[in-house]
This record gives C-alpha cells, sequence and structure tokens, in this order.
C-alpha cells in the first residue's frame, strides 16, 4: 500500500470516528436539573424578542401565501376543527379532583387539528401534528389577563412526547433563526463544533412525521402543569375504541397536499360516525427525575403510568364549516385559558401566557376578527365585537370597538 493510499484509509477511518463521535454527542442528555419550578433571571428579558421573531413568522407566512390572510406564527396550517364532548370520569383519588376534574360531567369542546410548521405546505413533507382542545363552558375565573371571565378551558398537545429544546433560551434562539428562515443557522451557528446543537437536531428529526390519522394518533403536552396545588402533571390524549370490543380507525392516510384534512372530513362526514380519546394525566413521581424547567425529557410512563381522567368522543360532522367560515381561524388556544388548579409551569409554559396572547390578538384583529371567546353551546360565534382592522391592535385588558363589519 502506498503512502497516499494509507493517508486515504487514516483520513476515512478518522471521518468515521468524528461522525460516530458526533451522533453518541447527540444523544447524551444535559445535567440534571431541578425538578421542581426555577425561573431564569434573564427570562423576562427573551419575551420581547420571542413576540417580535413571532411576528415575523405571522408575516413571512401571510406573504407567502398571498391571500391577505394573517395566521399563527406557529401550527399556520389547518387540518380541520372538530365539535365534540368531553366527559370527565368519576373519580376517588384524591390527587386527580382539581378543577375540571373535581366532578364528573360532561361538557362541550373544540378541536383543532394542525401542522405545526409557520409554512402552509403539503402535509407529506414531515412536521409534527398539534391537537389543541377548548373545552366550553367551564365557570370560575381564569388564568390569563383581561379574560378572566372567561368560560373555557385549553389544553394543547402534540404528538411526540418532548419538545426539540429545553428552556426559554434555547427557545427564543429557535424562534429568532425561525423569523430569519434559518434554521440550519440554529443548529449549526459557527464552525465549531462545540457549539452545534446536535441534541436539538436529532430531537427535531424524531418529531417531524409522515401523516397519521389524526383520529387514530396519541398527542402530548410536552410540558408540564399544576393540577391542585401539590401536584405537577402532564397530559396525553390518545385514540381509543368508543365502545368495548370496538376498533381504533386505521392510522393511513391518503396522498395529496391536504391528505389530513381530506382525511378528517371523509372519515366525520359519515353518517353515524364515533370516535374517541382516552385523555389522561401522568403525575410527576417522587423517586423518578421528571423536571418541569426541562421540556427535552421525557416523563418515564414506566414510572408513572398516564391515568384516564375523561373521554372525548366526535360524532359525525362537517368539519369544513368551521375553516370555511373563519371560526377555526379566529379560535385562540393558549393553555393560560385556564383555571388556576391547571396552571401551566416551566418556563416554555411562561413565556406562552404574554407571547401567545399578544399574537392571537395582533393577527386576529388584523384579520377584522373579534378576540373573544367561543359561546359555551358549540355555535360558531365569539362573546365580543370585532375589530376594525384599520385601527391599532387594543392593549390587553381593553375591548375592541366594533367595526361594523
Amino acid at each position: 500500500m502506498t503512502i497516499f493510499a494509507k493517508i486515504r484509509v487514516l483520513a476515512g477511518l478518522a471521518l468515521v470516528f468524528a461522525l460516530l463521535a458526533l451522533i453518541v454527542t447527540s444523544y447524551q442528555s444535559p445535567p440534571h436539573i431541578a425538578v421542581g419550578e426555577g425561573i431564569a433571571p434573564d427570562e423576562t428579558a427573551t419575551l420581547t424578542q420571542i413576540v417580535d421573531s413571532g411576528l415575523d413568522m405571522v408575516d413571512a407566512t401571510r406573504a407567502q401565501q398571498g391571500d391577505g390572510m394573517y395566521r399563527r406564527d406557529a401550527h399556520a396550517k389547518t387540518d380541520g376543527c372538530a365539535r365534540a364532548t368531553f366527559s370527565v370520569y368519576p373519580s376517588t383519588d384524591f390527587r386527580i379532583r382539581h378543577g375540571l376534574f373535581r366532578d364528573a360531567k360532561q361538557y362541550l369542546a373544540w378541536i383543532r387539528y394542525s401542522n405545526s410548521n409557520t409554512a402552509i405546505q403539503n402535509d407529506w413533507i414531515p412536521d409534527a401534528r398539534g391537537m389543541a382542545i377548548k373545552v366550553l363552558g367551564v365557570a370560575g375565573e381564569k388564568l390569563l389577563d383581561g379574560e378572566q371571565d372567561d368560560h373555557t378551558q385549553d389544553f394543547i398537545m402534540v404528538n411526540n412526547p418532548v419538545f426539540v429544546v429545553p428552556d426559554v433560551k434555547e427557545y427564543a434562539a429557535l424562534v429568532r433563526y425561525m423569523g430569519q428562515d434559518n434554521l440550519t443557522g440554529f443548529y449549526f451557528p459557527s464552525l465549531d463544533p462545540g457549539a452545534w446543537r446536535l441534541r436539538e437536531l436529532r430531537l427535531s428529526m424524531a418529531i417531524l412525521k409522515f401523516p397519521r390519522n389524526l383520529l387514530a394518533d396519541r398527542f402530548y403536552s410536552l410540558i408540564p402543569y399544576r393540577l391542585g396545588t401539590a401536584n405537577y402533571v402532564k397530559y396525553s390524549a390518545k385514540a381509543a375504541p368508543c365502545s368495548p370490543g370496538g376498533h381504533l380507525p386505521s392510522s393511513l392516510v391518503g396522498f395529496g397536499r391536504d391528505a389530513l384534512r381530506t382525511s378528517l372530513t371523509d372519515q366525520l362526514k359519515r353518517p353515524g360516525a364515533r370516535f374517541c380519546y382516552d385523555f389522561m394525566v401522568q403525575f410527576q413521581a417522587p423517586d423518578a427525575y421528571m423536571p418541569v424547567e426541562d421540556a427535552t425529557i421525557e416523563w418515564s410512563e414506566r414510572q408513572s403510568p398516564f391515568i384516564p381522567v375523561a373521554r372525548i368522543e366526535i360524532g359525525p360532522q362537517d368539519v369544513n364549516a368551521a375553516i370555511d367560515n373563519h371560526f377555526c381561524e379566529n379560535l385562540s388556544m393558549s393553555p393560560w385559558h385556564s383555571l388556576p388548579e391547571h396552571q401551566p409551569v416551566g418556563g416554555l409554559n411562561r413565556i406562552r401566557r404574554l407571547v401567545y396572547q399578544q399574537i392571537s390578538r395582533f393577527r386576529r384583529c388584523k384579520n377584522g376578527f373579534g378576540y373573544g371567546e367561543p359561546l359555551d353551546d358549540g355555535s360558531m360565534k365569539f362573546d365580543s365585537p370585532v375589530c376594525n382592522p384599520h385601527e391599532p391592535v387594543p392593549a390587553i385588558g381593553s375591548n375592541p370597538a366594533p367595526s361594523g363589519h
């Protein structure tokens, strides 16, 4: 073997070992942190930057679509909005009986299904899928500023158990690069391999999935919440047979740009259609590593199984009606539409409080919509007047002046 051949072999081996080292690095977990809440001193300072990045994404999607509509900064593409019932089970477990789960009761609800990307893209491009539940007719003062008297409780979930970044600092960097349409820059900010976000890249790849029947999928809250005052929990909604001995729907969807919406429409327009989910809670186990402030750590179901607390049932309907009349687009989903007993916790939830509310008010008012919550009766109507899109967006806590729209 010539000296040059030996050099090529050694270079090839070095490259293989380097790639293996990078793969191993991507699987290394970050150092353990305290499992309770902990607010970083610079957390509040990032809020303005995150809101600005979110508005950049809203504007970018509007320009991309060219139809003048201001959409959400994330989960911009709606796959459907379905009317459902949310039936709370009776329970003797004192840990569960708080807030919405205190008593057995049936509520009406709206469910919005979505793709997580900021762009309106083909469903067969791998992506995370969202399931946001808005339970109606929920009495009691809520947490969101200026909306304390609203009658809704929201649960926000995606079809993956963990998020791609751990905390507010990394999320601020992520949305800054997203607002610049430069995700590559987030994962590889410099030529220094030590600065590469390889674990975040691996988690991002894991969350991107090909389309699966939304009525057969499982969704997770990603981030913890309080349940009462003494417990932290995560939520999950898992497709389930509607009756003993029943079957789950097929996980398959058709082909096409809007395969998820078409599949959802076709399944729910059938007479007698009936699809269900078990809505479940998972308690933070005292002897397990289940941190509140790191959204990339999956809470072990072996150490703390999910417990069903409610049943979601969706019956036959035309899911396109809520999209065609802009009702679905006008819904505002926020984990802070919440009773105090279900208070969102963790840094990523804390920034959602203001960021979600500001971006929601901006896009809906700019579209000439109102920003109130839907009526308790499940109709496609809201409880506030519409905004005038030619006027400044009203401040949080104030009501829009009727525009005559």
